[in-house]
């Protein structure tokens, strides 16, 4: 049993380093049932980064990470607070929800994947199939997403009217996502 044994570890990851409030419900109950179990997580956020360039995701930096609302004054503190100082070009980004679950068989992941398409996680798709079709990974994932660039090396290329446009988007776009986690966890209940 190769995949009892993989859900026991996998739980264990998330006791150890635990979970977004917002998502800690869903987990429970995905990793309560016979044949499933969560591999990763996160209930969406908001990030300020530094890249040297488009695309050099490792060697990005995170300025700042929220996984509520922010408000202007917390990235234009996180900006002047960053150690050391900016180099590169920074972004703000809006992530959506994100589950990575682990499926006993086809069957099982394609209830799941009806439940998170109808719950609004519209990228939601299978990424792997064992050989032995033991265990499907699916990952749930919404539409909402946002990717902005704000200045590069420690300048602010927009202006604060257009920061605070932006951040009411991002906002919103990440209490659209916690939206579709609860209507996700309702529908769950189908899974018993």
């Amino acid at each position: 049993m190769v995949v009892e044994e993989q859900k026991k570890r996998a739980l264990e990851r998330l006791r150890i380093r635990g979970a977004d409030e917002e998502v800690e419900a869903i987990l429970e109950k995905i990793n309560s049932l016979d044949g499933f179990f969560t591999t990763s997580s996160c209930s969406g956020r908001i990030v300020l980064i530094c890249l040297p360039e488009i695309g050099a995701k490792r060697e990005a930096r995170f300025i700042g990470k929220w996984h509520r609302q922010v408000k202007k004054g917390e990235v234009l503190e996180a900006m002047s607070d960053a150690t050391p100082p900016i180099k590169g070009e920074i972004w703000l980004i809006a992530q959506s929800p994100i589950v990575h679950v682990a499926c006993g068989s086809l069957d099982k992941a394609t209830a799941l994947l009806r439940i998170a398409v109808e719950s609004g996680f519209k990228y939601s798709g299978i990424k792997a199939i064992t050989k032995d079709n033991e265990k499907v990974m699916v990952e749930m994932m919404s539409t909402e997403r946002m990717d902005v660039p704000l200045g590069k090396d420690d300048e602010m290329f927009c202006s604060e009217a257009y920061l605070d446009f932006i951040l009411s988007k991002a906002n919103f776009m990440l209490e659209r996502g916690k939206d579709k986690l609860k209507r996700f966890h309702y529908g769950s209940n189908e899974l018993d």
